[in-house]
């Protein structure tokens, strides 16, 4: 049986290439509600899946998204990438009319853009869609934590 590598959020943070002590603020702040739960005096443990999350909020933030809303669409996204762990994209759609608010679908169950104005995705009125290669990101993770599992250290 495989055991799923779970990272301290210092090592999650070097695989993903985000600052600690900013990620610890934006946790603190609200503004990456999905990062996994824990107790004083315990480590935070990220599982496969939470880095999915820590990463596309490392990617939106650098896209230029706001912090806010990068947490909101990062969790969003993940959220969806956990319970369709055999889905390759997963879009994010945005609302026209409830800002800021986040729906994330596999992609393969979105409309396609042409059937926008008379297809609903269970009320939103979509503005904007955003597909993320999950795949691809999942392997990066994937190898990237496999590095840092081969040089963790003592501090970690």
């Amino acid at each position: 049986m495989a055991v799923t590598p779970k990272l301290t959020t210092s090592a999650a943070c070097r695989v993903a290439r985000i600052d600690r002590d900013r990620l610890n603020e934006h946790i603190a702040a609200g503004r990456f509600g999905c990062a996994p739960d824990t107790i004083p005096g315990r480590a935070r443990l990220f599982d496969p899946d939470d880095m999915i999350a820590l990463w596309l909020f490392r990617e939106l933030i650098g896209d230029g998204l706001d912090v806010t809303r990068a947490g909101a669409a990062a969790c969003e996204v993940a959220r969806v990438a956990r319970q369709y762990p055999d889905s390759n994209t997963i879009t994010l759609i945005e609302d026209y009319f409830v800002p800021p608010t986040f729906h994330a679908l596999p992609t393969s169950q979105v409309a396609k853009p042409e059937e926008w104005d008379t297809i609903g995705h269970g009320g939103v009125d979509v503005r904007k869609a955003t597909t993320f290669n999950i795949s691809k990101t999942r392997k990066l993770i994937a190898h990237y934590t496999e590095e840092e599992r081969s040089i963790i250290g003592e501090a970690d």
